[in-house]
């Protein structure tokens, strides 16, 4: 978990089959971010039209995919990774608090998320899955109200969950990533990226990697009760 550059210039074009005789299997992680996002669906299966991405982050993210799927990789297809150390998830929950109360855009929807610990499994076991695309998530999908709730309590920062129109939201990222732009003062404090993880339910057909013989052996309460474990631990004052 580090901080990379960001997905610029011309992907490489695959020069031969991702897996020569005699090779390991090429792993490609990649994101939820593929799928269509105007095709509305209650179950998300890797057959799922790819195109449509809001952001460029998606649009790099199903650029390398294909190329990728063509030279015969296994693509891992992970949603919202959280996990020790996380630098992206977490802190944008902690920005969604004003005045002890958390805004999120929309109404409450059913999201998947993916443990990195669980993340990690399916990367060392595709070793010897079959080429193609697989989602990777934990086993079952979670209401994001109650998610975002649990995760800043476990934080020490609760607050009570109020909903804001969708729109003031994606109006405030444009604005945050605006100004960042114009000032360069940094990452925006707030992105488009970042509302559509709250905003939009997605949950994730897993079956497929679950045929293979992986199965997810964390949930959100188990990191829930790490973080809780860690802030006892904490020196006080």
């Amino acid at each position: 978990w580090r901080r990379t550059p960001s997905h610029r210039g011309k992907l490489p074009r695959p020069r031969g089959p991702a897996r020569p005789p005699g090779h390991r299997r090429v792993i490609w992680v990649s994101r939820r971010s593929v799928y269509d996002p105007r095709v509305r669906v209650g179950v998300v299966r890797e057959n799922h039209p790819i195109g449509g991405q809001l952001t460029a982050y998606g649009r790099t993210k199903a650029a390398g995919e294909r190329l990728a799927l063509a030279a015969g990789a296994v693509v891992l297809r992970p949603r919202a990774v959280y996990g020790p150390g996380d630098p992206h998830l977490l802190p944008r929950l902690v920005r969604v608090v004003r005045g002890g109360r958390a805004l999120l855009p929309g109404p409450d929807v059913s999201l998947s998320l993916t443990a990195v610990e669980n993340l990690a499994d399916a990367c060392l076991a595709a070793r010897t899955w079959p080429a193609g695309a697989y989602n990777i998530a934990d086993a079952r999908p979670y209401s994001r109200d109650a998610a975002v709730s649990a995760v800043l309590a476990a934080l020490g920062k609760p607050a009570q969950v109020r909903h804001i129109p969708a729109g003031l939201a994606y109006a405030a990222a444009a604005g945050a990533t605006a100004l960042a732009w114009l000032t360069r003062s940094g990452p925006p404090t707030l992105t488009r990226y970042a509302v559509d993880q709250l905003a939009h339910g997605l949950v994730l057909d897993i079956s497929r990697a679950l045929a293979q013989g992986w199965r997810p052996r964390r949930a959100l309460a188990d990191f829930l009760r790490d973080l809780r474990a860690d802030a006892d631990r904490a020196p006080s004052g």
